[in-house]
């Protein structure tokens, strides 16, 4: 049984599924995790869509391109620019990765945390539904983590002669955090809580060097200083955020998505951290693979210094 594909002449797949050998099954599409992670940039026709493919991901897999336009209250050539913003390649693919996103395992079922929290709320269930979510942003991170990107910056960090870190607000926290980490390492860090001090202290800053924005959303006003001046200096750049477009995101050099879900429980200054954190302890991770007798020495040292005083 074939269909034809209303958006067949749309770009192909992501390079994930080209030049793959034939020998290789190609990697599935963690399609409910890009769905999470692009939610929030979509506009609202296209939004709609997706809840109801998040939602439903079983029964859109079985539907027309008709029927899953009148389900979420739109049309045909909206679901076809929701493919593409998804970067597959047509309302087949789309329909297919999820059918298979529902058969999975791995895809286990997790509590809708719809509504506010309430004096009624269960704290129990509360904290039980918060790990799931939890669990499931750090699995979906990993899953929509680019490796190229993730290596080269890797081995950025580990070459750099000194490594810029900025969070504002709750951000600073990560940013705090990547900066005790690679000191650890016996790598060189610094940590700003602001725009302004992040600028005046890349005025030090020397080819080779890194910057490392946290930000939610990536915005201008938070990311576009800092990286435009660490980059004019010759700096590698790098946007954690959750939103794949931003302004952010087009200024730097890689992007590492920290994918959370944007629920009630979730908004403002309750706002997980947690796989931005995840992100973190990764890179710190990945520098201990790449410097090995470097870093175990360095740590070595730190755990010396620490055990004369505490």
């Amino acid at each position: 049984m074939s269909s034809v594909d209303p958006d067949a002449t749309s770009p192909p797949r992501p390079a994930h599924d080209e030049g793959a050998p034939s020998a290789q099954a190609p990697r599935p599409l963690p399609i409910l995790a890009v769905l999470r992670a692009e939610l929030p940039t979509l506009p609202p026709q296209l939004r709609q869509l997706a809840q109801v493919a998040l939602e439903s991901p079983a029964e859109v897999g079985r539907m027309t391109i008709t029927d899953y336009a009148a389900r979420a209250g739109s049309s045909a050539a909206s679901v076809t620019r929701l493919c593409r913003a998804l970067g597959v390649s047509g309302f087949s693919s789309l329909r297919m990765e999820l059918a298979l996103a529902a058969q999975r395992s791995d895809q286990g079922p997790v509590p809708s945390l719809s509504g506010d929290i309430t004096a009624q709320t269960p704290l129990p269930d509360l904290v039980s539904r918060l790990a799931l979510l939890g669990a499931r942003s750090m699995e979906e991170t990993a899953r929509l983590l680019d490796q190229d990107s993730f290596e080269t910056v890797i081995g950025a960090l580990g070459d750099a002669s000194h490594v810029y870190a900025i969070g504002a607000g709750s951000a600073h926290a990560i940013a705090v955090s990547l900066e005790h980490k690679l000191r650890s390492l016996s790598i060189p860090a610094t940590s700003f809580h602001d725009p302004p001090s992040a600028v005046i202290g890349l005025a030090a800053a020397r080819p080779g060097d890194v910057l490392v924005v946290v930000s939610d959303t990536g915005t201008e006003s938070e990311c576009i200083p800092p990286l435009t001046e660490a980059r004019r200096r010759g700096c590698v750049t790098v946007l954690i955020t959750r939103l794949s477009r931003s302004p952010g995101a087009v200024a730097a050099d890689h992007v590492l998505l920290a994918v959370q879900d944007s629920t009630p429980l979730r908004t403002g200054t309750l706002n997980s951290r947690i796989s931005e954190t995840f992100l973190v302890d990764c890179l710190a991770s990945g520098i201990v693979v790449g410097h090995h007798e470097r870093s175990i020495e360095a740590l070595s040292s730190v755990e010396e210094a620490l055990e004369r005083y505490w």
